[in-house]
């Protein structure tokens, strides 16, 4: 091992899919908070810049916000020209590990930023689904169709009707209130057993087992990315029946409901409300989708200790940097929405827990309040893994504010997203049918941006600790201003208040030079072609 690798920690990052931050004080997460527990920072006031998941991905682990290197949609990743965290380590010497989804990498980018992706778990779940189907009774013509099949909007009935009892669908009429909800219900203990998470988890168990065995130790990067809490709504027991749905908080109580005003908000809220169908959901309703909810991220805790005590069984977890942080949130109900939305601004979907362990970094405290951006983890994994670098980027390290050595981190965070007509490029694809198997349940939502091309305008928001105000790029899309102090829901929108007019124009300006100083990101080499 070279002399730079010696006593630099191994980092272990872990990212759920659409966690959201406003849920955490209600879950039961044992696990996760025993990150803090043992030295760890729990960074309540962490946002994400974007809220899907493929441009929050990239942002984080280039340091970089949507605009810089235009990531703002599923389609705009990680491209081999781009520096990113892993690329860094690698080139460090760290033995980089990918475990899990994507929705970072486009495919030619992978080699260069990682030495391993594993994914031999998931090709156990599938490879006992195709034995399946190549032992039915007409297997040979099953597996024929299915090997035809390019795209999984067009599966073949039959396969599908094999698929169905292993891989959860639609359990609802589509005449049913609940059809468009995302709501899913309790998963069976056959569904459970080709649960996505469970196999990416047996593959960072297997690899740090067998990393024990070796010899040559080099520090390694082990990048675990799961798929829940992101919906379908729907866990096996005991979580399914964990959380009392009379006890917990109600997303979207009635004496809200009753004077809630879509009118003076963003149009999409209106049009999800109506079009989901979420109008014609009940209180109880919203609860139990927040109760499933609650359990799927239990799980995702449970799933997580799994890591953590391989961690300690083979003697590494006291020298390893762990960042545990979601990419985004979930509405879950609130505001009777579900889901998330490409230029939706509310803290349900934008802060999302993030909670660092550094060894050697003694915290001042295990909750740190500051106002964070999850582009921070860049920064700071950089200077755990010493790597200096001329490359220009705007995460900044989080090391001085858990040590209690800074007042202030951020006095403002912001959030891009959405795009506008002229960038069909960064449309999703559209599902064809609401009873298309497997995706259906996205058909409206992919269908509610080509009809009005405008809704998903690209949208920028500043949030400090007192107010949150969002701009759009459509004329008629509605902006928002929200008094976060005696306001913290985000139900009242201030936008049209003349009384306001002067908070309104100092964080326009605020916005203006924020984009000033971000507003390219020129390649750090110094030289000039012939």
């Amino acid at each position: 091992m070279s002399d730079d690798l010696k006593d630099l920690p191994n980092i272990v990052i872990i990212i759920p899919d659409e966690f959201s931050g406003s849920v955490f004080p209600h879950v039961q997460i044992p696990n996760i908070k025993s990150i803090a527990e043992d030295g760890g920072v729990i960074f309540t006031n962490n946002f994400s810049v974007n809220p899907v998941c493929g441009p929050s991905r990239v942002c984080t682990f280039t340091g970089q916000y949507p605009h810089n290197g235009g990531h703002r949609s599923l389609y705009q990743l990680i491209q081999p020209h781009d520096e990113n965290l892993f690329k860094m380590l690698k080139n460090k010497g760290y033995e980089v590990i990918w475990i899990g989804r994507n929705d970072l990498f486009h495919g030619n980018a992978i080699q260069g930023s990682v030495d391993k992706r594993l994914n031999s778990g998931v090709k156990r779940l599938t490879s006992a689904l195709l034995k399946g189907i190549g032992e039915a009774p007409n297997g040979k013509e099953l597996m024929n169709k299915l090997m035809a099949s390019s795209n999984i909007m067009h599966l073949p009935k039959e396969i599908i009707k094999y698929l169905s009892p292993y891989i959860p669908t639609n359990p609802y009429p589509m005449e049913h209130r609940l059809r468009k909800s995302f709501y899913y219900g309790e998963r069976t203990e056959e569904q459970a057993k080709y649960d996505m998470d469970q196999a990416i988890i047996n593959d960072a168990l297997r690899y740090l087992k067998k990393y024990a065995r070796s010899k040559n130790k080099k520090p390694f990067c082990l990048y675990i990315a799961m798929n829940f809490p992101h919906p379908p709504y729907y866990v096996e027991e005991p979580y399914f029946s964990m959380y009392d749905r009379k006890k917990i908080p109600s997303p979207f109580p009635p004496e809200i409901r009753e004077k809630f005003n879509y009118d003076d908000k963003p149009k999409f809220m209106k049009v999800m409300h109506e079009r989901y169908g979420l109008n014609q959901l009940t209180d109880e309703d919203f609860r139990e989708i927040r109760a499933v909810y609650y359990g799927m991220i239990s799980k995702v805790d449970s799933q997580v200790g799994q890591v953590l005590d391989k961690l300690k069984e083979i003697g590494v977890y006291d020298n390893t940097a762990i960042a545990f942080f979601a990419d985004h949130g979930d509405y879950a109900g609130s505001y009777g929405l579900t889901e998330k939305w490409a230029n939706a601004v509310h803290d349900c979907l934008l802060n999302v827990p993030l909670i660092m362990k550094i060894p050697g970094v003694v915290p001042a405290k295990k909750e740190n309040e500051f106002l964070t951006e999850s582009i921070d983890v860049f920064q700071t994994l950089l200077e755990v893994a010493k790597i200096e670098t001329p490359y220009t980027h705007f995460s900044k390290s989080l090391i001085p504010a858990m040590k209690g050595e800074v007042e202030i981190h951020r006095d403002a965070v912001f959030m891009e997203g959405g795009y506008d007509p002229r960038e069909p490029q960064a449309f999703e694809d559209i599902v064809p049918s609401p009873e298309t198997a497997f995706t259906g349940i996205y058909y409206d939502k992919t269908n509610i941006p080509i009809e009005d091309r405008e809704i998903n305008c690209r949208t920028t928001m500043i949030r400090t600790k007192e107010w949150k105000l969002a701009i759009r790029s459509a004329s008629g899309m509605k902006e928002e201003l929200y008094d976060l102090k005696n306001d913290p829901q985000e139900l009242v929108n201030l936008i049209d208040d003349p009384k306001y007019s002067d908070t309104i124009r100092e964080l326009k300006e605020r916005i203006l030079y924020w984009y000033l100083r971000t507003s390219d990101n020129p390649h750090w080499a110094h030289q000039r072609e012939p």
